[in-house]
């Protein structure tokens, strides 16, 4: 089998005529450099050059070498730097989301790949699948939404689950032991995400109203501290708040109203494919497909 690395010392050498230019441009020492010209010639039977008061000059064989394959070097040294190429990853989601259903993946991909980076983007998700469809981003993690809010030509979706909204309230909450009603609802102060978010859509929708004065918009973080000092309703992403739950930072409450799951998974590009995602991708699948 040819040994392309000798090869490519070797045209360095032949190049930079000496071999100490040639070994700081290789990175490597100079006794290692000798060695592996020596190794090629070994390898072809043949002095590849003679030593001058310069340096090294090539011998007619090793000039009908260079000459042969200085070319096809340099265009495999490109090839193999492209594929070697480190790439980052443009990333679109929610913080919470990110934060706290894929956090233990995102450790995973940076143990695996310690040289990419992960940047990620928070905007609506009409504007991630713009840029997802642009190659702007190159994965999106979300809940899912209607095929015709995009091109299912272009936008692959990776269903990876579940994900179950309820109503949570302070632990020394008055309503905590009693089952509210759709009417009690209607008549209490209740915290949902923004308005345009899947939870605060499906919990209008099941509740029969539009914008009421008592339905208050907030970020997640904001929504758990105002329920630690207020004794309201709040609606929230179970899977979100599971160890406030189980710390008993926070309450479940019982209701009549029983909201749908919300399916959520991996928006790609079907055009863009690069190690790195590919990457990315297989660690998220094995954590919620496996």
């Amino acid at each position: 089998m040819v040994n392309l690395e000798l090869y490519r010392i070797f045209t360095i050498v032949a190049k930079e005529g000496n071999l100490t230019r040639a070994s700081a441009v290789l990175h490597i020492s100079q006794p290692a450099v000798t060695k592996h010209i020596k190794n090629l010639e070994n390898e072809l039977q043949v002095n590849l050059f003679k030593r001058n008061k310069y340096g090294m000059e090539l011998t007619d064989k090793g000039k009908f070498l260079y000459d042969e394959i200085k070319d096809s070097i340099s265009i495999l040294t490109n090839i193999d730097k492209k594929i070697n190429e480190v790439r980052n990853i443009n990333l679109g989601s929610h913080v919470t989301m990110l934060s706290k259903m894929f956090g233990k993946c995102m450790a995973e991909y940076y143990r695996e790949n310690p040289r990419s980076q992960v940047d990620v983007t928070n905007e609506t998700f009409n504007d991630m699948l713009y840029m997802l469809e642009n190659q702007k981003l190159d994965i999106v993690l979300s809940k899912k939404v209607d095929e015709k809010l995009y091109n299912n030509q272009k936008i692959s979706f990776i269903s990876l689950g579940y994900l179950h909204d309820i109503f949570v309230v302070n632990t020394n909450s008055r309503f905590i032991g009693k089952t509210l009603s759709k009417e009690d609802l209607k008549n209490e102060v209740i915290y949902t995400p923004k308005k345009t978010s899947l939870t605060a859509i499906n919990f209008m929708k099941a509740l029969g109203i539009e914008e009421r004065e008592n339905i208050k918009n907030v970020t997640y973080t904001t929504m758990l501290g105002i329920l630690k000092n207020e004794d309201s309703i709040g609606i929230i992403t179970k899977e979100y708040i599971e160890e406030e739950l189980k710390d008993n930072k926070i309450s479940e409450l019982s209701t009549e109203l029983k909201l749908k799951p919300i399916e959520f998974g991996i928006y790609l590009n079907n055009d863009n494919k690069f190690k790195e995602l590919n990457s990315l991708v297989k660690i998220i699948k094995k954590e919620f497909l496996s």
